[in-house]
């Protein structure tokens, strides 16, 4: 052959060798980047990442309410201004309210007809301000938590919260007098100074405690406590998640599910729906739903019923009525029975 053809024979087999070296790499290339996607797949969900295109989880959906009602008037004399209530966990039918500042570390117990069922003091308490309270279930085991939190004056150091293990009540047992004990305080202060508070609530799915400030203006904040799993809590730093449009807060809850959060005023209530996993600090910088409110006087009390959407109020003013906001039948938008 000429040297021509030689010289084309050779670059030819070297034209061969090097697309195949180039596939190589693409190959591994591809691989790897494929390998890549798999690993951050799997990690996705931890560092709180989507893949592209998918599709957030629904908020609960909002529940259609019927025509409020009231259930009774409280037949316990002491219960004189009712600043916070809370559904037993553990009683069927029991309720839980605490008087206003000025009383002693105490919470009484009735029933759906008004009915006292126990006077209970709160050894390992100190009650410089009660302002509202909240339940949750922790295994077979129930919890009262009570809100020392009310600062009209924004003078004090810090705050205390008290949870105490609710009892077991005898059925239909009525006008018992005990004595509960808390479990040791949980101090905090909040990290942008002194605030007055009015609204408590416990989230158990996550394990944190949440009040909103009371303010005149319509402006106040979410802040978040971790809720402590192992001896005294002191110290603690409530940190700020949310600013909500609201005016004058006097109450709050969070259903057992931790799907919904109701903020009550002296008027009508406004509830934030969130999905499962979905933060607290998410659904809080979305508009709220507005809930109608039936009329009370100085109303500064507001709970879910086990259901964890049937609404309970009550009233700081004598006679104090317990009140219900049931959900609609779905056939004729009345109250469900």
């Amino acid at each position: 052959m000429v040297a021509g053809e030689r010289s084309s024979g050779k670059s030819g087999v070297k034209g061969a060798v090097w697309p195949m070296a180039m596939r190589a790499k693409a190959s591994a290339a591809a691989v790897m980047s494929l390998a890549a996607i798999g690993v951050l797949g799997l990690l996705a969900p931890a560092l709180g990442l989507e893949p592209a295109g998918a599709e957030k989880p629904a908020p609960a959906a909002p529940v259609a309410y019927g025509p409020p009602r009231e259930l009774a008037r409280l037949a316990d004399p002491e219960i004189t201004e009712s600043s916070g209530l809370a559904c037993s966990r553990v009683n069927d039918g029991v309720f839980w309210t605490h008087n206003d500042s000025g009383s002693t570390p105490r919470v009484f117990a009735f029933n759906s007809q008004g009915e006292s069922v126990g006077t209970f003091e709160i050894s390992g308490a100190h009650a410089e301000d009660w302002e509202d309270m909240a339940s949750f279930k922790q295994g077979k085991n129930g919890f009262l938590v009570i809100g020392d939190v009310g600062d009209n004056n924004l003078v004090r150091k810090d705050y205390a919260i008290y949870l105490v293990p609710e009892p077991v009540l005898p059925p239909k047992a009525k006008g018992i007098r005990a004595t509960l004990k808390a479990l040791p305080a949980i101090r905090f202060t909040y990290e942008d100074g002194p605030h007055n508070c009015e609204s408590v609530g416990i989230d158990p799915t996550e394990k944190a405690i949440y009040l909103v400030s009371k303010t005149p203006n319509p402006v106040c904040k979410v802040y978040v406590l971790p809720l402590p799993t192992k001896g005294p809590a002191r110290g603690l730093v409530a940190k700020a998640i949310a600013t909500l449009s609201i005016p004058t807060t006097t109450a709050m809850d969070i259903s057992p599910d931790g799907l919904r959060a109701v903020v009550l005023t002296y008027g009508d209530a406004y509830e934030y729906a969130r999905a499962p996993k979905e933060k607290w600090a998410d659904a809080f910088g979305r508009p709220p739903r507005r809930l109608a409110m039936p009329g009370r006087a100085q109303g500064e009390s507001i709970c879910y019923g086990p259901d964890g959407k049937t609404l309970y109020l009550t009233s700081e003013k004598i006679p104090v009525p317990l009140l219900e906001v049931p959900m609609a039948s779905a056939d004729t938008g009345s109250a469900a029975k």
